[in-house]
């Protein structure tokens, strides 16, 4: 007989006279050390880890990544951008998310917590550009949804102070939307073009909001603002005059009136007034609320 054939001689009694466990003891005695490796384990302290983002996949790899399957590749770049805690100051994990989540919107445009996250999110931390491109996307794909345009408009006043861009989201919006929240929208949107560059543009735009408006309390309230801008028309004309016969820009509004360019201020209805900005165009004042 070989030596391996006595060997294994040998393992096959030592098998057969090791006792053998129930397999219900087995399993008793594996729970029981498991419950003592967390037992032990529990009060130790752990490290903490910040929820960061280092890495993007261009999209034919994230789509090969998921199988071929585009929606599960949208689905896995949500997850990434909603795993980021609350903590996180990263400002690379902050250009990542933004990355992941226009990622998303290319591959699953309607997917409704990926344009969310995005509005919530990424034009905060200084990545407007990204969010209104996955806004716009949600927009187009979601003709349905007022919230991506009514994103899209805030986003535009408030982060670019595109004033007039702003108006026309804010009015997509109301057709997508019953009463009152379309009368509100387009009030929103009244405002909006008030504030932009072109008070001709504004008055133009704030007509044709009247007649889409079928409240008769808010009608009020836009020929006001009609009335302001044309006042506002004014102001820069006499003051385009007075550049050019005095050679510098007025400092204050009463300079106009003293020059004999204007009889009176215009009257503004809603009591807010103007005011010169530092190059000394005649701009609408804001009220407290900056409205």
């Amino acid at each position: 007989m070989g030596a391996n054939m006595r060997f294994q001689a040998f393992a096959h009694r030592s098998v057969q006279g090791f006792p053998r466990l129930p397999l219900w003891l087995g399993a008793l005695v594996a729970l029981l050390l498991y419950a003592l490796a967390v037992w032990h384990l529990a009060p130790l302290p752990r490290p903490e880890q910040e929820d960061v983002l280092r890495v993007r996949l261009p999209l034919l790899l994230q789509v090969f990544q998921a199988g071929g399957d585009r929606y599960l590749a949208a689905d896995l770049n949500v997850i990434r951008s909603a795993t980021v805690g609350g903590s996180v100051t990263d400002g690379e994990t902050y250009r990542i998310q933004a990355a992941i989540q226009l990622d998303a919107a290319r591959l699953n445009p309607r997917h409704e917590d990926n344009y969310y996250i995005a509005a919530a999110i990424v034009p905060w931390q200084g990545y407007v550009a990204e969010a209104q491109d996955i806004l716009r996307l949600a927009s187009d794909a979601r003709p349905w949804d007022m919230m991506p345009p009514f994103f899209y408009a805030f986003n535009a006043a408030y982060f670019e102070h595109a004033y007039d861009e702003a108006g026309q989201w804010a009015e997509k919006a109301a057709q997508r939307v019953g009463e009152p929240n379309a009368t509100a929208l387009r009030t929103m949107a009244a405002k909006w073009y008030e504030r932009g560059d072109d008070p001709d543009q504004a008055i133009e735009m704030i007509e044709r909001i009247k007649q889409l408006n079928l409240d008769a309390k808010v009608l009020p309230l836009l020929d006001a603002r009609i009335q302001r801008l044309q006042g506002l028309k004014v102001l820069r004309e006499a003051a385009a005059r007075f550049q050019a016969r005095y050679g510098h820009s007025p400092t204050r509004l009463q300079d106009l009136l003293d020059a004999g360019l204007l009889p009176a201020l215009p009257p503004d209805p809603l009591r807010i007034g103007y005011v010169l900005d530092a190059q000394g165009v005649p701009q609408l004042a804001l009220s407290r609320n900056g409205q």
